[in-house]
């Protein structure tokens, strides 16, 4: 599979243009996962895993991403708490062929290419999983438009949030998988943003029981921040994913944002896994 955009580097894309063919499905899909990124970001990744009881594990984790001939990289690094620290991903987008990812362990003092049979499985116990981390390619799903004209609230004030109310204008359409044993779920509904094309909702389906809503993810806000480059991207400063079996959820925002600004290639490679060092 090849990836369209990295999940953290698709924090950080500019909000598209009026599109021609907007009321179409694959259109709008094709568009959402076309958006521009910055050539180079880096941002500190704040992580709360949420338990149904209320109690909260708070983790923090950087992030480098670089695009170089269109293909995208992202690199992970888990600062705290202890049971996770030095824990280091490595996602990378490859031409034809599947996405390189890697996880480096502490524990085991060597890096470990991710399978594809495992990348349904939580990102290093949150409620995301490697399959979140990124964004499918248009045409691993077909795309069915439900709606052309679709109302959709945010209340980002739940769970310990603190980011207010939105309500936006949106396509809702239902992509359902080619490959069924790629992913996790038999089908997610998206709501995209006719405004910034980003999906601020989207709903997951169980595999069994396709009635069964498994899990949802909302982005609870947006901001608009300036590269170094003097681009503006629309950031998505803080996303909610619920586990709707178990109550439990996982929320990321993003602190320390900063785009355009050129990183070392050393940040992308397994000895940086192993180290932590990028020479």
């Amino acid at each position: 599979m090849k990836l369209s955009k990295i999940v953290a580097v698709a924090f950080f894309v500019v909000a598209g243009a009026s599109f021609a063919s907007a009321d179409e499905a694959y259109d709008v899909m094709k568009k959402f996962s076309t958006l521009d990124a910055p050539d180079y970001s880096q941002a500190t990744m704040n992580v709360q895993n949420i338990e149904k009881n209320g109690k909260v594990e708070n983790r923090i984790m950087m992030q480098w991403g670089r695009k170089v001939n269109g293909l995208k990289s992202v690199v992970f690094d888990f600062r705290s708490p202890a049971n996770v620290k030095d824990t280091r991903v490595l996602q990378a987008e490859k031409n034809e062929k599947d996405d390189d990812r890697w996880i480096y362990l502490p524990s085991l003092k060597q890096p470990r290419r991710i399978p594809t049979g495992e990348r349904s499985k939580q990102f290093v116990g949150c409620e995301f999983t490697y399959n979140d981390m990124g964004i499918r390619h248009v045409d691993e799903d077909t795309h069915e438009m439900l709606s052309a004209n679709e109302t959709v609230t945010i209340d980002g004030n739940t769970s310990g949030g603190n980011y207010g109310t939105a309500t936006y204008n949106c396509w809702k359409i239902k992509s359902t998988p080619k490959k069924k044993n790629a992913v996790e779920y038999s089908y997610r509904i998206s709501w995209i943003d006719k405004n910034t094309y980003l999906p601020v909702k989207m709903e997951y389906y169980d595999k069994k029981n396709q009635n069964k809503l498994i899990k949802t993810f909302v982005i609870e806000k947006i901001d608009k921040v300036r590269g170094v480059s003097g681009k503006n991207y629309n950031l998505r400063r803080a996303c909610l994913i619920v586990n709707e079996e178990t109550g439990r959820k996982t929320r990321l925002f993003i602190t320390n944002e900063q785009f355009d600004k050129p990183l070392s290639p050393g940040y992308f490679t397994q000895n940086w896994l192993q180290t932590g060092k990028a020479k």
